[in-house]
């Protein structure tokens, strides 16, 4: 062994034994593996089996566990690496061959990103992919041969060397994995196939846009074995992990984490919604609450969870699980005809205000005391109704017109303190006409009549919500429109009050 190749290799040794690896558990890492070399450079391509792969290569790393997501590793490999073109003879009738065979040892240092970091993929996955980048130095021995007579151009190199792959861990046991690599290895030596700078057969001297090509390539396909150990209960090293969550405390900001609870990278109790609340301790770990409702949201403060809460928008009682009584009488304001009046239960939360026997909610005049059968209001008197009689004869209109003649005014106005002096009543006012005429004529006639009649009781105070104007032109007469007194009778306009 050349004293080159045995300085590679005892450095690689002495950094590797000064490594750790692989995960939290199993600080330490050493893999040994084996596998094929392809070219990719200036005389062709041999990547992904184009040509027979007959180059093989060993190699070994060591590692040191930095955090669930990097590892920094120290490896390399020593094997042989060739490309071939097969020529014709035309003196000997016969193929030789034309090309190289390289003896490349190699070693880096770099770093692995780890899928199963607890982000990506859990930590303790069966399958563990990862990425790998390093920088280090090589050195090839190379024979070359660019004529008939075979190799016969014996040179040594040392170079800058760059490397980056991808590849996958299977756990066959707690301290075993088979390992899966693929590399694409650059060196800063483009002379150990004998071409350098050689494109399509055109010299870096004769290219015409005076662009360097790129050095050459070469690909490694390996399988290995990676062999985990450190703090395994057994070993002399021993990590200081005062709340035993994995996290060292090295690393562990929150060393007093009690037992049990999942952590992140940093050692610290999950909290998964955010919202100061601890997985292990919040009853809702997914949405984020409050402190006082053990991690629950309670969106109207009231101190009870929304998942309990039926009326989750609005303060209420835990009696009625969650939803209000504003009036503290016992019945929730959903089932209360009277939220805002404390009533009884034989009310449906309503009182009865006027002690009428009719509950506020079904009675019209809940402040005046009447009989159900006028829906709580006072009847009206018999005299009021003749009142209302009298004074609704006394209405005249202009001829044909829906104007009211000045002498009917005193009779609105007593109609007008009636209905003001009942002033929970609705009152319809209906208009009438007599037959003469046409129909159609008739009918709009004695509607603008009544809306006439009630444009002025609202003039006058009376609410125009509490009064309905119909007109029923001539189909309800009181008298026979055969004679002039009862055509005069059936021209009128009639009032009634209800509730």
């Amino acid at each position: 062994m050349n004293k080159n190749l045995l300085t590679l290799l005892l450095t690689l040794v002495i950094f590797g034994f000064m490594a750790e690896a692989q995960s939290v558990s199993k600080k330490f890492g050493f893999e040994v593996n084996g596998g094929i070399r392809e070219y990719h450079g200036d005389l062709g391509s041999a990547a992904y089996l184009t040509y027979r792969p007959d180059y093989q290569q060993i190699g070994g790393s060591f590692g040191m566990y930095l955090n669930p997501s990097f590892d920094v590793n120290l490896y390399g490999s020593v094997g042989d690496l060739g490309y071939y073109k097969q020529t014709w003879d035309e003196v000997k009738a016969d193929y030789y061959r034309q090309g190289f065979r390289t003896r490349i040892t190699d070693a880096m240092l770099g770093v692995t990103y780890k899928f199963n970091n607890g982000y990506i993929l859990n930590e303790d996955a069966r399958v563990k992919p990862f990425l790998k980048a390093g920088w280090g130095v090589m050195q090839s021995v190379s024979n070359i041969s660019h004529n008939k007579e075979g190799y016969t151009n014996s040179r040594t190199w040392l170079a800058s060397h760059w490397n980056a792959g991808l590849g996958f861990k299977i756990k066959l046991t707690d301290g075993l994995d088979l390992v899966l690599n693929e590399q694409a290895n650059y060196t800063f030596d483009d002379n150990y196939d004998g071409a350098p700078y050689v494109i399509a057969g055109a010299q870096l001297n004769n290219a015409q846009d005076g662009n360097k090509p790129l050095h050459d390539i070469y690909l490694t396909h390996s399988l290995g074995f990676a062999f985990n150990f450190g703090d395994n209960g057994n070993s002399g090293y021993k990590i200081k992990d005062s709340d035993n969550d994995g996290i060292s405390d090295k690393f562990d900001i929150c060393p007093n984490t009690p037992e049990g609870y999942a952590v992140d990278t940093v050692g610290c109790p999950l909290d998964t919604d955010k919202d100061g609340v601890v997985d292990e301790e919040d009853k809702c770990p997914t949405v984020p609450g409050t402190v006082a409702s053990n991690g629950c949201p309670d969106t109207d403060g009231d101190g009870i969870v929304d998942a309990d809460d039926k009326c989750p928008d609005v303060p209420g009682l835990k009696a009625f699980n969650g939803c209000p009584d504003s009036d503290k009488d016992g019945i929730q304001d959903s089932e209360d005809k009277c939220p805002l009046k404390a009533g009884t239960k034989e009310g449906e939360g309503c009182p009865d205000s006027d002690g009428d026997g009719v509950y506020d909610h079904k009675d019209f005049c809940p402040a005046t005391a009447g009989p159900a059968t006028n829906k709580g209001c006072p009847e009206i008197k018999e005299e009021v109704k003749e009142q209302i009689a009298l004074a609704a004869k006394g209405i005249y209109f202009e001829s044909e017109k829906d104007i009211i003649k000045n002498e009917s005014f005193a009779n609105l106005d007593k109609l007008s303190k009636i209905l003001q002096e009942y002033d929970k009543a609705k009152v319809i006012i209906e208009g009438h006409t007599d037959s003469q005429g046409e129909d159609a004529a008739n009918l709009e006639l004695s509607q603008k009549r009544a809306d006439a009649v009630k444009r002025y009781l609202a003039s006058h105070g009376i609410v125009a919500e509490r009064m309905t104007s119909i007109g029923y032109g001539e189909i309800q007469p009181l008298a026979d429109n055969g004679s002039a007194e009862g055509r005069a009778l059936n021209r009128r306009v009639d009032f009634k009050l209800v509730y």
